[in-house]
């Protein structure tokens, strides 16, 4: 009977103790009071026991905290003590305390001077049901009699609410999903892990909760939720109390939870064992802190989040899935839903400026949220310029201090590097010129960009390749916005200059040596930037790669020769727009080449570089006559060959100057009149000390296709042969292309539908092998005309799919599939 009386005792104290951090704390206390004050045995009142109790949860909780254990278990003695002499006094209290033990501990049963798990069974074979009663030795003071059974272990699913909105992930969920059915006969004793990272704000956690809560019924001994951050102290997680408060949830009693930080994972391992669990753990900095809290079970799933990948979780099987932004039409879909739960007669149109703005971040597209429902009644104008603000100056709420200590945190040269990386004017940036723009080695520069990739605040491009260098990376919009405001904060206006100046340096130098391996005899004006000693030269192994890199980097080139205006740097400024020439060519943004030669042409008059301004002013003209703007392109023309005619006659600038005046006159439908401007122009190449080929090549095609403007096709033919045979002997794959696509537009001008479709067809190949998407969907376009024309739908809707793809490719129509 005593040792039955101590286990009651034990065990409600016990089952008390437990509720100390609960909600039933207070129903519990009062309980426990009301239980001592009805005893005659008691001098104690309801409120003494009641005040006597509080005093005690205080103390608990403080020895719990500073991992107290000798207090803990002094607590725990003292009220089964006091607990077991009211027992003693009063016998036939003993069934009101079952009840009470009832109560806090549904399920528990004492007999035999034991506590039960919820389950007494008696029989002589039990089938395939097993019970386990867990006892670590005996309780404080080393009595055997004071021996207390583990609670009951309950299916418990403890995971946090789901956010609004969620949209999409569903290639992350599928990939989950077709993870643990591929479990199903793998041999692992491991948890399958995952592991989420991006970004702060990106919906990593939103992620992880929702699958949670989806995949609940698979999880038959429950789903737990473990925000790291809440036990992170310095910077350092505190595992054994983690390990402590997991151990509780699983129903290990107080007193019996291990002094020793080898005994609790010896112990966790235990009850975790084959569990068929899902865990959540949230705001993961590295592998060390998962480790430990992972189940041993092959049946778990455990669900990692973090800005930071894991390679060490990796590296033993974990699946890592990086999050990025929504797409913009799961971000329009997701702003929908808010939108139209405050104004439902709103115009899907009248969101697309607050999507633009969110940039995919599910964070952001809550903060619209609340500022709809602060201000139902606000314009959506006044709505997007308040999102705006908030969003540029002081970033989005809550995120915006998980940034600051991703930051606060870089090493010095990741931090320099992320402050500078706004200033960049690309969609992206390589390694190579990351080490241009940080100024201290590609070694600095790689390291750097490693840390700001593991600290979530840079991810890989999705234009990202093998090719130089081995990757991209870009900033998020919103990431960007929270560099610049580090930069205002953190920077110096002298650090972001010079790490302007040497980028400067390194795209003009890059893209000069890109430009002259796409055609190395191009008639340029700029004396070619020497090799820099703080940045490496990327390799252009061939012209398609050379191509593919301008074409990469044509934001930031065309942004360049605005930024090297501004710094005063005009020679840098004219001289980048001669590389920039041969990708408008090839690829015709109008409007990007008239801002960048406008301001090239203004640099080289500045500069006092007569040859360089007669140049621009017909690259500009060019640009201006294709964009619609026949006036301005008629001045700048006239002006270059009139300045061509005075101060450089008989020259190669001279010669381009015809050459342009001549290409506008037949834009503008004056092809009688263009075709003297290059025959002049032809002349002058001829008649040069050393003649130039290429000039003689370049008008002899041109006049070619001229004359076949003013429907002197037999002239234009010849010429054509003529500049064909000239590409060939040179070896120039361009003009050769050019050359057959023109003699194939002659003869489909004749009537021969064959002979135009063959010679169209091999200037197709070679513009494909050159990498000259622009000009291969143009001839892709006349194709499907002949095509059509000769009732070949099939050929037609080929060559015209190839054509909208590339199209697609470039940015230049829009996707429709």
């Amino acid at each position: 009977m005593e040792a039955e009386l101590v286990a009651l005792a034990t065990a409600v104290v016990t089952a008390l103790f437990q509720e100390v951090a609960t909600d039933g704390w207070t129903r519990a206390r009062d309980r426990m009071a009301r239980f001592f004050g009805a005893r005659r045995s008691s001098a104690a009142t309801p409120d003494a026991v009641g005040s006597d109790l509080e005093s005690a949860r205080a103390a608990l909780a403080a020895a719990r905290r500073d991992n107290d254990e000798e207090t803990a278990r002094r607590l725990h003695d003292e009220w089964r003590d006091r607990l077991h002499r009211t027992l003693r006094a009063d016998p036939d209290a003993a069934a009101e305390l079952r009840e009470l033990l009832g109560e806090l501990a549904p399920g528990a049963t004492v007999f035999s001077g034991d506590v039960s798990a919820g389950s007494a069974v008696q029989a002589a074979e039990i089938g395939t049901l097993t019970q386990h009663l867990h006892f670590h030795g005996p309780a404080a003071g080393g009595r055997p009699d004071a021996a207390v059974a583990v609670l009951p272990t309950v299916a418990d699913h403890q995971l946090p609410l789901e956010e609004e909105p969620f949209e999409n992930r569903d290639e992350q969920r599928a990939r989950v999903l077709r993870a643990l059915d591929e479990r199903r006969a793998s041999p692992l004793v491991r948890p399958l892990t995952v592991v989420f990272s991006g970004v702060g704000g990106i919906g990593k956690t939103a992620l992880a909760v929702r699958l949670a809560h989806e995949l609940a019924p698979r999880f038959t001994a429950g789903s737990a939720y473990i925000d790291l951050d809440e036990w992170r102290t310095a910077g350092s997680v505190d595992t054994e109390a983690i390990l402590r408060h997991r151990l509780r949830r699983l129903g290990v009693a107080e007193s019996w939870l291990p002094g020793e930080y080898r005994a609790l994972v010896e112990l966790y391992a235990e009850k975790t064992r084959g569990a068929r669990t899902a865990l959540v753990i949230d705001n993961a900095w590295s592998a060390d802190e998962i480790t430990t809290l992972l189940p041993h079970s092959a049946d778990a799933l455990v669900l990692v989040t973090g800005q930071r990948r894991l390679p060490g979780l990796e590296a033993r099987g974990a699946i890592g899935l990086a999050l990025g932004p929504l797409s913009h039409e799961h971000s329009s879909e997701a702003l929908r839903k808010i939108v139209t739960a405050v104004r439902p007669d709103e115009s899907p149109r009248t969101t697309a400026a607050l999507a633009r703005l969110c940039e995919g971040f599910p964070a952001a597209l809550r903060a619209v949220g609340t500022l709809l429902h602060e201000h139902p009644t606000r314009r959506m104008e006044r709505l997007v310029a308040d999102l705006t603000s908030q969003l540029q100056e002081r970033g989005l709420p809550v995120v915006e201090a998980v940034w600051n200590t991703t930051y606060e945190e870089l090493p010095a040269p990741a931090a320099l590097l992320y402050r500078l990386l706004p200033q960049h004017p690309g969609y992206d940036i390589t390694p190579e010129a990351a080490a241009a723009l940080l100024g201290t080695g590609f070694d600095d520069a790689e390291d750097a960009l490693g840390a700001l990739v593991r600290a979530g605040l840079l991810e890989m491009s999705p234009s990202a390749s093998p090719a130089h260098g081995g990757g991209r990376f870009r900033l998020l919009g919103l990431v960007r916005a929270h560099a610049t405001r580090c930069a205002d904060r953190h920077g110096d206006p002298a650090e972001a200059e010079e790490g302007l100046r040497r980028l400067l340096l390194w795209y003009r130098r890059q893209a000069e040596r890109a430009d002259r391996t796409i055609a190395a005899k191009r008639m340029r004006r700029a004396e070619p930037v020497p090799e820099l000693p703080y940045a490496p030269d990327l390799p252009f192994a061939d012209e398609p790669d050379a191509r593919s890199w301008l074409d990469a980097e044509r934001r930031a080139l065309y942004g360049w020769v605005g930024i090297a205006a501004d710094l005063g740097e005009d020679t840098h400024a004219w001289s980048l727009c001669e590389p920039l020439w041969k990708h408008y060519e090839d690829h015709g943004n109008h409007d990007d080449a008239i801002r960048a030669f406008t301001v090239g042409r203004d640099a080289a008059q500045r500069c006092e570089r007569a040859d360089a301004l007669i140049r621009l002013r017909c690259q500009l003209a060019q640009a201006l006559w294709s964009g619609g703007r026949a006036g301005e392109a008629d001045t700048e023309t006239a002006q270059a060959v009139r300045s061509a005619e005075a101060i450089v006659p008989g020259t190669k600038p001279h010669a381009s100057a015809l050459e342009f005046r001549g290409k506008f006159l037949v834009w503008r439908g004056e092809p009688d009149r263009a075709v003297d401007f290059f025959r002049q122009s032809r002349d002058i190449h001829r008649a040069l000390p050393v003649p130039n080929d290429y000039g003689v090549l370049l008008q002899s095609f041109l006049l070619g296709r001229t004359l076949r403007a003013a429907g002197r096709l037999p002239e234009a033919g010849a010429e054509t042969d003529t500049a064909l045979r000239l590409a060939r002997e040179l070896r120039h794959d361009r003009m050769t292309a050019r050359c057959e696509a023109e003699l194939g537009r002659i003869q489909r001008a004749l009537g021969r539908p064959d002979r135009a479709v063959a010679a169209l067809e091999k200037a197709l190949e070679l513009e494909r092998r050159r990498g000259s998407t622009y000009d291969e969907a143009v001839l892709g376009e006349e194709l499907a005309g002949l095509a059509e024309e000769s009732g070949d739908r099939q050929a037609a809707q080929a060559y015209r799919a190839r054509a909208h793809e590339l199209r697609v490719r470039a940015g230049a129509a829009p996707d429709t599939r």
